[in-house]
């Protein structure tokens, strides 16, 4: 509770510091008492301050915990890692063994210049066209 002094109270706080103190020095007392009150203020606004920035410190120091366990839990960082990952274990797959299609047998010499390529005698041989299979009289 904030004690609040009336009127009435400051009257009789005059009256008592006035024949306690004497007329003569009762502005120096006056003064003295508002430098100690000003000192009491002035300490209480420091210890205020370094509440405050004590409770700013605390609040940032959460806040780059926050912020360094989301870097370090970031889970699109760990899918690139695994996309990589991936993508480098596929390059290593076709490096080691080519697609079938394109890779020719090393034992396969390639054809030189002018050379045809001998067809397969084992390959099924092609039908005749259409056109010549139905003619009367050939065969």
């Amino acid at each position: 509770m904030n004690p609040a002094f009336g009127f009435q109270e400051l009257i009789v706080i005059v009256i008592l510091a006035l024949v306690v103190v004497g007329p003569k020095d009762l502005p120096l007392m006056v003064r003295r008492v508002g430098k100690m009150i000003g000192q009491i203020r002035a300490t209480a606004r420091e210890f205020q301050r370094s509440f405050d920035e004590l409770g700013r410190e605390a609040e940032l120091a959460e806040l780059r915990k926050e912020i360094n366990s989301l870097k370090a839990n970031n889970p699109i960082k760990e899918m690139e890692r695994d996309f990589l990952e991936a993508d480098r274990e596929m390059m290593r797959e076709m490096e080691e063994r080519p697609h079938p299609r394109i890779a020719r047998p090393m034992n396969d010499p390639e054809p030189q210049g002018g050379e045809a390529l001998t067809p397969d005698p084992e390959a099924p041989k092609a039908s005749a066209p259409a056109g010549d299979a139905g003619k009367p009289g050939e065969g």
